[in-house]
């Protein structure tokens, strides 16, 4: 995270003082509890009080002034502490303040006492130390709890044992406070303290003697309550009860024990162990009867006096234990001895129409016709007893206890039974039945087949009280014989004579239910069929449910569900149909299946209700078929809740759905259900609900067809419940569909897609959301490729003339091999690649650990030309007005003109005269660096230009030192590296023995007396030479080692072998020869050291060492003993060579080739600097130096020297390193490791081998190259790194620092390294012109590898082209889908295509996916296309918390988190996409996330990513925010005044030059340049020159106030004839 860096407001907290410690003016410290500010910068000294009361020349200055005054809390008193003026402490309860600065005892038994001088009450207290405790020191003061009481100690002791208590030193404490100490349950062998309170069975008591209590638990506390013969250690506090539940046989009770037995509660009289039989005489008394309630009886339950059961309607109360005695054995009426029951309530419990099937019991009550009996014992099916029949209940089991009457309707003489065929009724008293328009009444129990049991004929008999009916209602005149009128709804009709009179009547019955009474031609009467027309249905709430209606309004269904189910039976026929449903509400069975082309039409959208029946309100209401329709109706009553959040934190509701597709009992297949050629259609339909769904089209439910339902006018108002949901692939197109207070308004899931018009989501929580993709979709594949660039060049460097190198933002990695154009507006620059770094920093970036402040702030970077420099300074431009403050520290950067690559940190500046001393970075010497290693310019001039920007550390490698075994001590001369089949190999020498390494790990030992030495590999082979040339023997392998052969020098004695050198690439070696004097001859081998020939040098000299690189042999002259500036080159493998100077005259130890360069160090045996130096070509030396030492061997390992020392020098123990060979660092070794002779890098590994004279080890030394970067700074962030030199040997990222002075926010980094990484080129021609140049990485085998951030994707084996819009999931990038807005680049083939893709949104640091990862491009995502939407106060929620209107009377409820959430008008996840242009509740207008209106500012916000800005002529803009600043460009103003002063104008380019202008002319500021030009004419410190030459004509009067000398005083003096005064010509002197 991003920190706020407080000390660029003013002041700078450093928190508590500290000696040895540098601080600035305004620096604030705290000390002894007061705050202080530095009134100037120091370094502080051991004693505050020296700097606070600092003397100057005797005159008190101060360094330090008092902010504020305080104490400083130190916590608990410590001893042999420094304790200052105002330190608080606390001491055994006590706060003290310090009143004189000390330091405190040397032990705590000493304590504050000892110094008590020294300090001063604060404020008392009690020291508490919680509870007493035994063997413990205890002083005056200290406040301890011992059982319920709080003591005070009134005398130091300590205290005793725990068995005694702190009872046995009462005297020695005070009491403070006293209160009970509650413990709970009474505890054997515990110990107890006065006051302490325990509960012991229902009984509380209070300890008055401490004790320990006994250990008999079932003795318990009784044995201490005392008695005639002890003391009483407890005393009753309170009498209870303790309820123990019911009563268990096996436990133990205390006296006043409650338990429950039976339904009775009983209280123990005394404590006892457990005993099998519950002992109400002698254990227990009944403490409270009571009854208890068993329902309803069971013979198998056992049942204690005061059991409650019910048997029939009767309550029975139990008498006595018992079990399986029935209740109503007892009857009603008994006495209470016997008697196991007694009936306690007469009921009644009501079982219905009579059964002579059911068996019941006493209570039960029946019908039976119209009367009423009840049962007054157990009535079995079996006894066939029958209520009211005397026949049968012939002992009174039933008890008639009401008459009444059972309406029967028609009489009929017949009925038919449960098989269908044709029977006798029964006649029940009470039942009432009409017969030919008059009622009876049933007198007798009868069957209806018997004579004259026809009610008619029945109640005109007069055979007495034998008579089975009895009229009921009616008028016996009407039931005369010409009466034709017999059930109800029959019609008398009339026949007409010629003259119209009546002659007779007929009956007509009624005609079937629907049927309309209608005239024939013939006038004759009939019931017909009216209004029916084919394939139209009819549906009213007062209609029936039956296969013969529904064809006309008279006579229509009852529900849609039948309706639709008699079409559905004959869809041939039936259908294409239309079922009107009359006004009315409808409680309907769901589903209702619509079927195939059929529509279902209500009268009115508000007037036809449909709802579900009760216990429906989780179901789908209507299933669509094809072509199916729904229209002018509301549906309600579906009412559910919400499921659990899913990972969009969207929920599903629990109620199903009003419209949805027919899931055909989960047959995908069920070709039935399929949409094939026409959409089902909903039209005019409201839906009301809670926690359901209005329409859902669900693709998974088929697997074929169309999949869909098209709406218009369809409006849902669905309090927490989704208004519209497409899944899987069903799909819709809607019209002015509204949805109210949803969770989700629209929904799209798992590739579901909705097109949408004109409609709107209000309220609730979520507007629209599209959600996931579909699952069977066979996506596009391939994976991401961010290997398809080579290595990134940022920049090259120049000195306005020559290319010195080049600066990466991207240095590769897997390089073998690479190439590098270089262009630009010079000509011959070439460059080569001739090594390849492993573990090395191929990047650095910028990390987006706090997205507001990437990059940080306020970072300091200025760019300006310079005065003059040195090699250890720099006069910086006369325009810098920055304090010393602000440079010190910084990294000083020349990147053009003389001195160009040239780095430093910058040590010291000086404001007045500009001039900044710099250091090197390496090592903090005096000095500059070169990003490529050349040599530092020994001045600098006005042509150098440069930076002060942030210093950027790259961590340096871990260092160590490790040893190996060469299998022999001796005197190791030498060491070489060279290159064996392919790979390293190393070889050492003695004289007497030859040691071989493959992979500088370990070593082979092998003898080979006097024929050891120094060494060389020439071409793969090894050779050695015995130093001797008197014997002049050798080694010589072609095998790696594995086999020796002798070689010989063939000649005499030419002097003593110093070193030999091999070509890496070709058969020539050579060795150098000192003797007694100076000589030319040189050894020579063409065939890799198997034969040997001399040569003769130019010169004469002591030669030392030699090497070779690049082409080149040089040999080097000069030893401890004679010093030499003398070297020679060939270039033709050592036949001819030429002589050449080195920087200095010295005792030249070693040279060897690395980084296109050869280094050479000295041995030094005095004290004095050591002298290097390098030649990148052989002839030409540059110096160098290095710490004194006597330098014994150098060898080169990835961008690396590495130089040792031997012992006989100073510091023996350090190693040198440096990246150039004019820098260095030291390292130490480990002890024991002396007389270093010799050292050889690896190739492709930051390691050196170091052998040692007469050690049998050698040192492994694994390092590497510190990598070299700058940071680049815009608008005072970091917004990317540049490498200059990547560095090598890195085993893990390496921590990159940024040093700068100004920022307020520190930039997030991250280094990442790689192996077979590019380093800065070999410049084989450094061209000539270049002012400005380019280079690029045009070939080779490896890639940057570039993690890909912004609109852009590469990616690679993409199985087809995707299109606009399709959406993009990248493996390691959870939650966040990116669409294809267009193919930028493509190749390749079908299958295989490699694509370069903008994408939105934009990939960003963090997100960016890594090579390989696998992509899928996905084409059936969920989606919602909407246009002309409108999104109203989404956010607020369901109806409740909507609480609309109120809303907009009393605003938005905060309890509810009930405010609008733009946010949640639309949301995408997991692949789902929404593209819309809508409005909202405020008239802000947008087009998705592409384009904003923001009505109340006129603001608009445009994205960019989405919009080719190309050729835009004009663009006003209400309102930019540009860059990190924050700051709002409102204008752009060619106001040559700047009067407006503003942060938010931006003038223009004429205008910048004007206001130049007019302040240069009229003086109106104070210019800060080195060196102004006006027209041919300069100014420049004190001189006024012309550029060109020539004169310069002053036509006004001149006044000179000054003096003036050089040629203008000569002349006046000359013209005047006045003497020259001593010291010079000039005006002004008296």
């Amino acid at each position: 995270m991003a920190e706020f860096r407080i000390d660029r407001i003013r002041f700078n907290w450093k928190g508590v003082w500290a000696g040895a410690t540098p601080y600035r003016k305004d620096d604030v410290i705290s000390y002894g509890g007061k705050v202080f500010v530095a009134l100037t910068g120091h370094t502080s000294s051991a004693d505050f009080n020296t700097d606070l009361d600092f003397l100057v020349a005797g005159e008190s200055t101060p360094k330090w002034e008092q902010m504020g005054d305080g104490r400083q809390w130190k916590g608990e008193w410590q001893p042999e502490e420094f304790y200052k003026v105002n330190d608080v402490v606390k001491y055994r309860g006590i706060l003290y303040n310090c009143i004189d600065s000390h330091t405190s005892a040397s032990t705590i038994t000493l304590g504050l006492e000892n110094d008590e001088a020294k300090w001063g009450p604060f404020a008392k207290g009690n020291n508490y130390l919680a509870t007493w405790t035994a063997t413990t020191v205890y002083k005056k003061n200290d406040l301890i709890k011992y059982g319920g009481t709080m003591y005070v100690c009134v005398v130091d002791h300590t205290s005793n044992t725990v068995p005694n208590g702190l009872e046995n030193d009462q005297e020695k404490w005070a009491t403070y406070t006293r209160s009970d100490n509650w413990l709970n349950v009474w505890l054997e062998n515990t110990r107890y303290k006065p006051d302490d309170i325990v509960r012991y069975g229902g009984n509380v008591y209070r300890c008055v003697v401490g004790h320990t209590s006994n250990d008999n638990i079932r003795e318990g506390i009784g044995s201490d309550l005392g008695d005639d013969s002890t003391a009483a250690k407890w005393e009753l506090v309170l009498e209870g009860i303790e309820y123990k539940g019911d009563w268990d046989g096996e436990q133990w009770y205390k006296t006043n024990d409650i338990v429950r037995y039976g339904p009775n509660l009983y209280i123990a009289k005394r404590g006892m162990s457990g005993t099998d039989n519950f002992d109400d005489d002698n254990d227990w008394d009944v403490w409270l009867p009571g009854l208890g309630f068993e329902e309803v009886w069971s013979p198998n339950e056992v049942y204690q006096p005061g059991d409650l059961v019910q048997y029939g309607g009767y309550t029975y109360t139990a008498l006595t234990i018992n079990i399986g005695s029935n209740p109503s054995a007892f009857g009603l009426e008994q006495d209470a001895s016997g008697a196991d029951w007694e009936v306690l309530v007469r009921g009644y419990e009501m079982k219905g129409e009579w059964s002579i099937d059911n068996p019941y019991k006493p209570g039960s009550v029946v019908r039976k016709g119209g009367y009423l009996y009840e049962a007054l014992v157990n009535v079995l099916p079996v006894e066939l007893i029958e209520p009211g029949d005397p026949d049968t209940d012939t002992s009174a089991s039933w008890k008639l206890i009401k008459t009444g009457i059972a309406w029967k309707g028609e009489w009929k003489e017949s009925g038919t039974n449960e098989l269908g065929d044709s029977t006798s009724r029964i006649y029940y008293p009470g039942e009432v039945v009409m017969d030919e328009s008059e009622t009876y009444i049933c007198k007798t129990q009868h069957y209806s087949d018997l004579l004259e049991a026809r009610p008619r004929i029945d109640a005109e008999t007069t055979a007495g009280n034998d008579y089975y009916w009895t009229k009921y209602a009616g008028n016996n005149e009407t039931s005369a014989e010409n009466n034709v009128l017999r059930y109800r709804g029959d019609i008398r009709t009339y026949s007409t004579k010629d003259d119209g009179s009546t002659a007779g009547t007929s009956r007509l019955a009624i005609g079937p239910s629907g049927e309309l009474l209608k005239v024939d031609e013939d006038t004759t009467l009939k019931y017909d069929r009216l209004f029916e027309i084919n394939k139209v249905w009819y549906v009213s709430p007062y209609g029936e449910d039956l296969p013969t209606n529904g064809l006309n309004p008279a006579k229509p269904f009852k529900t849609i569900k039948y309706a639709c189910q008699i079409l559905q039976g004959n869809l041939a026929e039936r259908v294409p149909a239309t079922i009107f449903v009359a006004t009315g509400v409808y409680k309907e069975l769901l589903p209702i299946v619509v079927p195939r082309d059929t529509a279902v039409v209500g009268d009115e959208l508000r007037s036809t209700v449909i709802m579900p029946a009760d216990g429906y309100e989780l179901d789908d209401m209507f299933y669509m078929h094809n072509g199916s329709g729904l229209r002018n109706c509301t549906l309600q009553g579906l009412t559910g809740t919400l499921g659990a959040p899913n990972d969009n934190l969207t929920r599903r509701p629990t109620a199903g759905a009003y419209v949805s597709l027919d899931p055909a009992n989960g047959d995908v297949a069920a070709t039935y259900a399929h949409i094939t050629t026409k959409s089902p259609y909903v039209q005019n339909v409201t839906t009301f609900g809670t926690g359901c769904i209005g329409m859902k089209v669900d693709g998974d439910l088929h697997n074929d067809g169309n999949k869909s339902i098209v709406a218009n006018d369809f409006t849902q108002i669905l309090s927490d419940g989704i208004g519209y949901w497409a899944n899987g692939d069903g799909k819709s197109e809607l019209v002015s569909v509204f949805t109210y207070y949803c969770h989700i308004g629209y929904l799209a899931t798992d590739g579901g897609k909705v097109r949408a018009l004109n409609g709107n989501n209000s309220y609730g929580d979520y507007g629209s959301v599209a959600e996931g993709f579909d699952v069977d979709e066979v996506p596009i594949s391939g994976s991401v490729n961010n290997r398809s660039l080579p290595a990134q060049i940022a920049q090259t460097y120049t000195d306005n003339d020559k290319v010195f190198g080049v600066a990466y933002t991207h240095a590769g990695e897997q390089y073998t091999n690479a190439q590098m154009t270089i262009g630009g507006n010079g000509q011959g620059a070439v460059a080569t690649f001739n090594e390849f770094r492993n573990g090395a920093v191929k990047q650095i970036f910028v990390t987006e650990e706090d997205s507001n402040f990437i990059g940080g702030s306020n970072y300091l970077f200025k760019a300006n030309k310079a005065q003059i420099g040195t090699t250890t300074s720099l006069t910086l431009s006369g325009a810098e007005d920055a304090d010393a403050d602000d440079y010190v520290g910084q990294r000083l950067f020349i990147y053009a003109g003389k001195g160009a690559g040239q780095y430093a940190k910058i040590s010291s500046y000086q404001p007045l005269n500009k001039v900044a001393q710099v250091v090197k970075e390496l090592n903090g010497e005096p000095g500059w660096e070169h990003v490529t290693g050349a040599p530092i310019q020994s001045s600098l001039n006005d042509t150098s230009r440069y930076y002060i920007e942030p210093r950027a550390e790259i961590a340096e490698p871990n260092y160590q030192v490790e040893s190996v075994g060469l299998g022999s001590s001796s005197a190791w001369r030498d060491i070489q590296r060279g290159t064996y089949s392919s790979s390293d190999i190393w070889i050492t020498a003695h004289d007497d023995g030859i040691a071989v390494s493959t992979d500088g790990n370990g070593f082979s030992f092998t003898g080979r007396s006097a024929k050891g030495g120094y060494v060389a590999i020439a071409n793969g082979n090894l050779c050695t030479m015995n130093p001797s040339t008197a014997v002049g023997t050798g080694s010589f392998s072609n095998d790696g080692g594995q086999t020796w052969a002798d070689t010989t020098l063939g000649t005499g004695d030419i002097g003593t072998i110093t070193a030999l050198a091999g070509q890496d690439n070709g058969g020539a070696v050579i060795g150098t020869l000192t003797g007694a004097s100076a000589t030319t001859t040189l050894l020579r081998s063409t065939d890799s050291g198997n034969s040997w020939g001399t040569t003769t040098l130019p010169t004469s000299e002591n030669w030392s060492t030699c090497a070779y690189g690049d082409g080149v042999f040089v040999a080097l002259a000069g030893n401890v003993t004679t010093a030499s500036n003398q070297a020679v080159y060939s270039t033709d493998n050592g036949n001819s060579w030429t002589a050449t100077t080195l920087p200095a005259s010295s005792a030249w130890s070693s040279v060897t080739w690395g980084k296109d360069r050869f280094v050479a160090t000295t041995a030094k045996t005095d004290s004095s600097v050591a002298e290097t130096a390098v030649s990148h070509d052989g002839i030409t030396w540059v110096a160098g130096s290095m710490e004194p030492g006597e330098w014994t061997g150098i060898g080169y390992a990835q961008g690396t020297f590495c130089a040792v020392k031997s012992d006989t020098g100073s510091e023996s123990d350090v190693i040198a390193f440096s990246r150039d060979g004019y820098h260095w660092r030291a390292k130490l070794l480990p002890a024991g490791f002396e007389t270093r002779a010799g050292v050889a890098g690896a190739s492709t590994e930051s390691k050196w081998v170091v052998v040692t004279s007469g050690q049998g080890d050698a040192n492994k030394i694994t390092y590497g190259t510190q990598a070299l970067g700058r940071a680049v700074v815009s608008s005072g962030r970091i917004g990317s790194f540049t490498l200059h030199e990547p560095g090598a040997g890195y085993t893990t990222d390496p921590v990159v620092t940024v040093h700068d002075n100004t920022n307020t926010l520190d930039v997030t980094t991250r280094a990442e390294t790689a192996n077979g990484v590019l380093p800065q080129p070999t410049m084989t021609n450094k061209g000539v012109g270049y002012f400005r140049s380019t280079a690029e990485v045009t070939a080779g085998d490896g890639y940057a590898e570039i993690l890909q951030i912004a609109d852009t994707l590469i990616i690679e084996n993409v199985s087809k082209l995707p299109g606009p819009g399709d959406n993009i999931s990248i493996d390691g990038i959870d939650g966040v889908t990116y669409f294809v807005v267009k193919i930028l680049t493509s190749s390749g083939v079908l299958g295989a295509y490699n694509l370069k893709l903008q994408i939105s949104p934009n990939l960003g640091r963090q997100e960016a996916p890594v090579h390989g990862e696998n992509i899928v491009i996905r084409q059936q995502y969920s989606q919602i296309r909407l246009t002309g939407h409108d999104f109203l106060d989404i956010g607020t929620g369901n109806f409740s918390s909507t609480a609309y209107p109120g809303l907009y009377v009393f605003g938005y409820n905060p309890d509810e988190n009930a405010e609008p959430k733009q946010f949640q008008e639309v949301s995408q996840f997991n692949g789902g996409r929404v593209f819309y242009t809508s409005t909202d509740q405020d008239g802000n207008f947008r087009v998705g996330e592409l384009f904003e209106v923001e009505q109340a500012t006129g603001t608009i916000s445009i994205n960019a990513s989405f919009f080719e800005l190309d050729g835009l002529e004009e663009l006003r803009l209400g309102g930019v925010v540009l860059g990190g600043t924050g700051a709002v460009i409102r204008e752009f103003s060619t106001d040559p005044t700047f009067a407006a002063n503003s942060n938010n104008i931006v003038p223009t380019q004429r205008a910048i030059g004007k206001y130049v202008q007019s302040r240069v002319s009229s003086g109106g500021s104070d210019l800060k340049v080195n060196r102004l030009n006006a027209g041919d004419i300069s100014f420049e410190g004190n001189r006024i020159f012309k550029v060109l030459g020539g004169g310069i004509d002053i036509n006004v009067a001149a006044n000179i106030t000054g003096n003036v000398s050089g040629d203008m005083a000569a002349q006046a003096y000359f013209q005047s004839g006045a003497s020259v005064p001593e010291g010079g010509p000039g005006f002004g002197d008296d």
